[in-house]
């Protein structure tokens, strides 16, 4: 008699045509040096192209100056962690000395996460292509990788964290309380965060939240542990303020000070999310939102949620932390007043979300995998309808009067400058509450007329004079714009269909 294949030996099967963990990391490797060098080259032994950009050149100079025992201020700009850890680097190859650790940093990326959808009963080879196929197949997407940013050392250890916490609560209750290894792990990867990017210390918080309300309900939560945590946390969070203090003395350094005048402006949430994550269309010109550039992202949403509702107890798990810390995540990088949609993928700031397109990759995946199905194509189209239904409400322009609120104005200028030089430019506009300046304010973007005005802290409130002392004559100084809009919320198909004139540039007056 013919048996059927046992569980186990189907598991062994699978396991059998599985790359081992050394296999997926030269993947991964081999696949970002490919993207590396295809964008910078592989000169090692010149500066590469990006070495003269804003935030890389800083990136550089503080990693450098660590290299050499120079702690001026001057130097160092930025947050210290991720220069540090470039830092040793600075002596094997001082022209790229991030070349190395971000090439290490994307592969333990790689596989930390392929180790965590391992919850969502996905091979690690699975997750591994997934995640080349949706972060490195597209030039822009990969450069948010192979390009130098905090981002890179913030994405492994985002993913790090998510990971031990919930191996450390992923226990019955009345079992064993972690051991201190593990509490200290947690503690280390929750204090490592803020140390490279400050923001993230929300992402330690939820964490670190979820781990004790979790270990709290399940009787397993002790003194001891919570002493650990505390000493994992002090063990990196105590030499750096030493040597925060060595470089920058008591105060704020230069760049804490300026991300505090930048500000969020949570009000404008709602607006400020549709235009980063359906399309800017028709406020910002040529701006691809997130969805736009990456459209798998939306099943992938729907994905993840269908995954969620028939997961077992540890998919279910590590959805739920995931969730609890990407929705607050991005709550609070859209409601930053300098992300804006011609900076996205522009000059990159898309990168602020890249720990999480993995993860939209692999939802897709699993919501096509659904789809083919015909028992779950019902319920896969049902999620999807729901995760686009909200683009359907689509905030378009109406033209205003001085005595309204405007969102945008529009100002005339000479047509000819650089793109640069109107994004950048050191304009002010002076209204009924005050004057507001460009980037920090509003965001002054090039139009076909001249320039327009984007509202980013607060409304234009009643006439609006601009100064723009980089503009050509006559246009440089106390001038009022031509049209002004306001907001208005209109049902309909999402603004992708650029044929219709609703999501079209507003008619110039």
């Amino acid at each position: 008699m013919i048996e059927h294949p046992s569980g186990d030996f189907q598991q062994h099967r699978r396991q059998r045509h599985a790359l081992p963990l050394w296999g997926l990391a030269a993947l991964a490797g081999s696949i970002w040096l490919v993207r590396y060098a295809a964008r910078f080259g592989l000169h090692l032994a010149h500066p590469p192209q990006w070495a003269h950009y804003y935030d890389q050149e800083r990136y550089i100079a503080s990693a450098l100056a660590f290299a050499h025992g120079d702690l001026s201020p001057a130097l160092h700009w930025y947050p210290l962690g991720y220069a540090l850890v470039a830092a040793p680097f600075g002596w094997i190859v001082p022209q790229e000395p991030f070349f190395l650790p971000n090439l290490a940093l994307f592969v333990t990326t790689v596989l930390i996460f392929a180790g965590v959808m391992r919850r969502l009963d996905i091979r690690p080879t699975t997750a591994t292509i997934l995640f080349l196929l949706g972060d490195m197949t597209i030039g822009r997407i990969a450069k948010l990788w192979v390009q130098p940013w905090t981002t890179s050392l913030s994405a492994p250890l985002i993913w790090a964290l998510i990971a031990q916490t919930l191996a450390t609560t992923d226990r019955p209750a009345d079992q064993a309380p972690p051991n201190r290894a593990s509490m200290l792990k947690l503690g280390l990867l929750a204090g490592a965060l803020p140390l490279v990017r400050p923001t993230d210390g929300l992402v330690a918080a939820i964490a670190i939240g979820f781990a004790l309300i979790l270990l709290q309900r399940q009787r397993r939560l002790r003194a001891a542990g919570l002493g650990w945590l505390v000493v994992g946390g002090l063990a990196l969070c105590v030499p750096y303020g030493l040597l925060h203090l060595a470089i920058y003395g008591p105060e704020t350094s230069d760049y804490a000070r300026a991300a505090a005048r930048q500000g969020f402006a949570f009000a404008d949430l709602p607006w400020k999310a549709y235009v980063i994550l359906v399309t800017a269309a028709p406020w910002f010109p040529n701006s691809p939102s997130l969805v736009e550039a990456m459209p798998w992202i939306v099943p992938g949403a729907a994905g993840l949620s269908l995954a969620w509702l028939r997961g077992g107890h540890r998919a279910r798990l590590a959805l739920t932390l995931i969730a609890l810390i990407a929705i607050p995540y991005c709550a609070l990088f859209l409601a930053y007043t300098d992300l804006q949609p011609p900076g996205l993928w522009t000059f990159s700031n898309a990168h602020y979300f890249k720990w999480l397109f993995p993860l939209l990759t692999v939802g897709c995946w699993l919501w096509l995998r659904d789809l083919t199905h015909w028992r779950s194509a019902r319920r896969a189209l049902l999620a999807l309808a729901i995760m686009v239904a909200p683009a359907m409400i689509r905030p378009v322009p109406v033209a205003v009067s001085d005595g309204v609120p405007a969102r945008m104005l529009l100002y005339r200028g000479a047509t000819d400058r650089l793109w640069d030089s109107a994004y950048f430019a050191p304009a002010s506009i002076t209204d009924a509450k005050g004057t507001m300046i460009n980037v920090v304010r509003f965001h002054q973007v090039p139009d076909d007329k001249g320039e327009r005005a984007i509202a980013t802290w607060r409304l234009f409130a009643g006439p609006a004079l601009r100064d723009d002392p980089d503009d050509a004559p006559p246009y440089r100084t106390a001038q009022a714009p031509y049209a002004r809009y306001a907001v208005r919320l209109s049902p309909g198909i999402p603004c992708w269909v650029r044929r219709q004139a609703v999501c079209r540039t507003p008619p110039m007056p």
